[in-house]
């Protein structure tokens, strides 16, 4: 199978019909003293001064044609902000889909306008700021040309939108505060796009072609005339209080507590800035989803807590999977499983200087029951080189568990191109690093992988190593000891017709093998039904056969052992997703077949209810149903979620968890309250119940009141 998968990379490119030369628009705004109130409405003269965009072109589903519906977009700037204006018109304006008010609301399920500001012009990192109609804000980070939006970035800025008898319309204004950016040039990166979902319509100002997704900051157009502007001090000073009532474990008393902390952020240059946290505190992180792990290896759980997701951007590691290695995940800083360690203070510099992407963290936790304090620090640098490229390096040092040292440093590259055959993306990245530990010593891990990612062939290979004694104390590694073959095939054709929208046939594999080169683990997906249909419903069906050498027992299930031995698995999947745009959602996914010894079948389903913006019930259900020669067993997860919104400045979420392996149920509740951008207020309430001889005992509870306000200087 390694010969086959080789092999492939000579099948990795195919010839395309390219496409006449592109120009990227441009548009010049002027400085214009006035003010906006920030309203929605439109209605200030100053709006007749602005420049303005008058029509956009579709990307989806018909690409570079003229949109459905038509779009005026109005800007310009003053000392402070730069202010767009937004004209979103509809034929239809009962149909404008518009249920979220959540800050950071999905962005694929509403109507909104997205916004990309390139403010250095590298062509290759950006912001991104969104608002859909009932006023609900999204701001992220793009970073080296990424499909994926850093959504941890929460920034300072105004947003207003309202509908009216004709369509919705929307009024921003961002703070240069808000922005690091390159006072020497003059000329952005910049583009914007209206989602209309009940079309399942994409508008474009830039680009508006089928492979060039949106956050593809080197195909962007441009602004240009700003000059001149300033960010004030560049200081933002932002303190906390909480006051709040916790029971630790069943056996403890429940205890009155208060605190307090801060957070500073300094502007250095323009570009580059410095955080110092002291008495970090993280109450109103939401919790972790509850899963079923029924393999041999730990899961991998995100990042959720602001501190080290605000700039996380910068540690970006070229060549690194979130679920086989990380050299650096910041989750092991404060965090032993999922007992919060807590954190004494800590200093961040995050940002570019010329062509670098520097990245530092060095964070200091305290004393906790049977451990001590730790310091852990974390260097990461990078260079763009070429148009779309990067060189980097990495060092982290500290072990949160255990009393050996431990370090890392390693090395990445990426190159990048959007001009493969004229008018394609082209990834190629490497990487290789090492670790070092005084107790099981020195070792390695390395890889390269080649990417063509585009709409209609969609084409990648990856190769890596990880040594048997290789550890990132700071990072994540699910496997050690092997190499790793991958590959993936995908053509997706596009069809005009009233039903089917896409098909997508997909061919993947995998061969893991030892350091010797035994295989131990392969597996293949095939999708010979993959479509998406022009309502946006979606439908799947999946062959995935895979091996598993097993050399030793595996305990899959409290008393119930898997023998060693090499098993190969015929499995199949299903899935069924309806489209986002109605206010009920249903998702299924059945997974079933062979499993070692037996058989299993893994379905998962979800139900979501949107009535109108205000509130949201989402229920989701996986249960595991396993039948072994060693033993039968079944386990399941239940999540509920119930959430009021009262405005985008204002809702209340709740999380409701039960496993049967724990036999546990956790609630967790928050309340949020943006008093003014950048000025909060949380109500938070976590309590878990444990069944002990069939009755459920409160095992722990949390309350939490915490304020948290920024002065801006």
């Amino acid at each position: 199978m390694k010969k086959m998968m080789v092999g492939m990379l000579f099948l990795f490119v195919f010839s395309f019909k390219l496409k006449t030369a592109y120009m990227s628009p441009r548009i010049r705004i002027p400085y214009i003293k006035k003010s906006v109130k920030i309203d929605g409405y439109l209605d200030e003269s100053v709006w007749s001064e602005a420049a303005k965009i008058s029509g956009l072109h579709q990307q989806e589903p018909v690409e570079n044609s003229k949109e459905s519906e038509h779009t005026e977009i109005y800007i310009f700037y003053n000392d402070n902000y730069i202010y767009f204006g937004v004209k979103c018109f509809d034929k239809e304006p009962k149909n404008i889909t518009a249920y979220s008010m959540k800050r950071d609301f999905e962005v694929q399920n509403d109507d909104n306008i997205m916004i990309l500001l390139d403010p250095f012009n590298d062509r290759r990192n950006a912001y991104v700021f969104a608002v859909n109609p009932n006023g609900a804000k999204f701001d992220g980070l793009v970073v080296n040309n990424s499909e994926r939006i850093y959504d941890s970035w929460d920034g300072i800025w105004y947003a207003s939108a309202r509908k009216g008898r004709d369509g919705w319309y929307a009024e921003i204004a961002i703070p240069f505060k808000t922005l690091t950016f390159n006072r020497n040039i003059n000329k952005w990166g910049f583009n914007i796009k209206r989602k209309i979902k009940r079309k399942i319509e994409e508008d474009r100002w830039a680009s508006p072609f089928h492979q060039v997704y949106f956050t593809k900051v080197a195909e962007s157009g441009f602004l240009t005339g700003i000059k001149g502007v300033k960010q004030g001090r560049g200081l933002d000073i932002r303190p906390y209080g909480l006051i709040g009532e916790q029971k630790k474990d069943m056996g403890s008393e429940s205890k009155f507590n208060y605190d307090g902390g801060l957070d500073v952020f300094y502007n250095i240059t323009p570009a580059l800035k410095a955080s110092l946290t002291y008495n970090t505190d993280f109450a109103e992180t939401e919790v972790d989803e509850r899963r079923i792990n029924l393999t041999r290896f730990p899961l991998f759980f995100p990042e959720k807590r602001r501190f080290f997701l605000e700039g996380s951007d910068i540690f970006s590691f070229n060549g690194a999977h979130p679920f086989s290695f990380l050299p650096f995940h910041s989750r092991r800083i404060g965090l032993i499983e999922g007992e919060q360690i807590p954190i004494l203070a800590g200093a961040k510099i995050t940002g570019r200087a010329g062509d670098y992407n520097i990245g530092f963290l060095d964070i200091r936790t305290r004393d906790y029951e049977d451990l001590p304090g730790k310091n852990f620090m974390v260097a990461r640098v990078s260079k763009n080189i070429l148009s779309e490229s990067t060189v980097g390096f990495i060092y982290t040092s500290g072990n949160p568990e255990g009393d050996s040292n431990n370090s890392l440093i390693g090395v990445d590259f990426k190159y990048g191109t959007s001009k493969f055959l004229k008018d394609k993306n082209l990834f190629i990245v490497g990487y290789y690093v090492r670790s070092f530990s005084n107790d099981i010593g020195n070792d390695s891990a390395y890889g390269i992988s080649i990417d063509f990612p585009n709409d209609t062939v969609d084409n990648y290979f990856s190769f890596f190593t990880i040594g048997e004694n290789f550890y990132p104390a700071l990072g994540f590694v699910r496997r050690r000891g092997i190499r790793n073959y991958h590959f993936g095939l995908s053509y997706n054709p596009r069809v005009n017709g009233s039903l089917i929208r896409q098909f997508f046939f997909e061919l993947r594999g995998g061969v893991t093998t030892d350091l010797e080169g035994k295989t131990i683990a392969w597996h293949l997906f095939t999708a010979p039904l993959n479509v998406k249909l022009q309502s946006g419903e979606h439908i799947e069906f999946n062959y995935m056969p895979d091996y598993d050498l097993l050399d030793f027992p595996f305990e899959i299930h409290e008393g119930i052992i898997i023998p060693p031995g090499n098993y190969t698995m015929n499995r199949f999947r299903f899935e069924l997703n309806t489209s986002k745009k109605r206010p009920w959602v249903f998702d299924l996914s059945a997974r079933f077949g062979e499993y070692y010894t037996g058989k299993s079948l893994t379905l998962e389903t979800g139900f979501k209810l949107k009535i109108g913006s205000k509130i949201h019930l989402e229920l989701l259900r996986e249960g595991n149903y396993v039948r072994l020669k060693e033993g039968d067993f079944d386990v399941q997860v239940i999540r509920i979620k119930f959430d009021f919104y009262f405005s985008p400045k204002l809702y209340f979420q709740n999380y409701v968890q039960y496993d049967d392996l724990s036999k546990s149920i956790g609630v967790n509740s928050r309340l949020r309250w943006i008093i003014k951008e950048g000025n909060d207020l949380f109500l938070v309430f976590n309590q878990g119940w444990g069944d002990i001889l069939d009755k459920y005992y409160i095992l722990y509870r949390k309350v939490q009141i915490k304020l948290q306000y920024t002065f801006r200087f």
